[in-house]
């Protein structure tokens, strides 16, 4: 709250309220939690049990709120601070899973801030500017049309990418807004 007692609205308080509602949704469902093949490369605590035997597992987001490693990240790669961004990729660790977005349906990619963001560091070179500036970060994928979904690093916005065509739509003026349009899709 600030000062008079307003909500403080950020990308952590949104994804707060996102995965209240994500977990509410799937405690309705015969599974009570999201499922996802198990892979051994990533930080095994946001499982919950045993995989089944096709090789699936349940998993829970799990608060992270460390900054350091992902502020370590972007010196590294002389990248732009975005504090919407340092908070997307700093509260939790989660793995991928899909949203209703407006009309759309995006398959959001998981965050593992305990793996030194390796999938992330992967997904960069696609987003680098000739002078080696990394200008975008991927978040998710739109599943009809398999359109990118990625936030701009120097002014949040975020936008779908027309790979094929090099072209760039925004979809929301911030990530703290388009985590609030997220629904759930169980």
């Amino acid at each position: 709250m600030d000062k008079n007692g307003d909500k403080i609205m950020s990308v952590k308080n949104e994804l707060d309220n996102f995965f209240e509602r994500f977990l509410a949704a799937y405690q309705k469902t015969e599974d009570g939690l999201p499922k996802r093949p198990r892979r051994k490369d990533v930080d095994q605590a946001v499982y919950v049990g045993e995989a089944d035997n096709a090789g699936w597992c349940k998993w829970r987001p799990l608060a992270y709120g460390k900054e350091e490693t992902f502020i370590k990240l972007l010196e590294t790669y002389g990248i732009e601070s975005n504090r919407d961004i340092i908070e997307y990729f700093s509260t939790y660790h989660f793995l991928g899973f899909n949203i209703n977005y407006k009309k759309s349906r995006i398959a959001i990619s998981g965050v593992d801030p305990r793996d030194g963001y390796r999938s992330l560091k992967q997904i960069m070179e696609a987003y680098t500017d000739l002078n080696g500036k990394v200008t975008h970060f991927v978040i998710g994928v739109e599943s009809k049309v398999n359109y990118s979904v990625v936030v701009e690093i120097k002014t949040g916005i975020v936008k779908f990418v027309d790979d094929e065509k090099g072209k760039m739509r925004k979809i929301a003026p911030s990530l703290e807004e388009f985590i609030k349009g997220w629904e759930p899709w169980v």
